[in-house]
């Protein structure tokens, strides 16, 4: 399975701003029902799980595990199929 390392901002930007752009520039790129794993700096991206399933959803992307490995929260995530919610 493909993991996408979200790396955090240096500078002071919105840090769910950038979230979202991030998010949805990967997700276009997926296909209906194609699995993925986004790892994230859980220092940088301190949200609760609840943060990143409704920004997941946002750009048509459901959450389907979360965990932490060694100071890095994965999320494994599938895009979703087109009529799906």
């Amino acid at each position: 399975m493909q993991r996408i390392v979200v790396r955090a901002l240096t500078c002071s930007a919105d840090i769910i701003t950038y979230l979202k752009g991030a998010l949805r520039i990967h997700a276009e790129e997926l296909q209906p029902g194609e699995r993925v794993e986004f790892a994230f700096d859980a220092d940088r991206f301190p949200f609760a799980t609840a943060i990143f399933e409704s920004l997941l959803a946002g750009v048509d992307l459901q959450l389907l595990s979360a965990r932490e490995e060694d100071g890095i929260r994965v999320l494994e995530v599938e895009k979703r199929q087109r009529g799906s919610s």
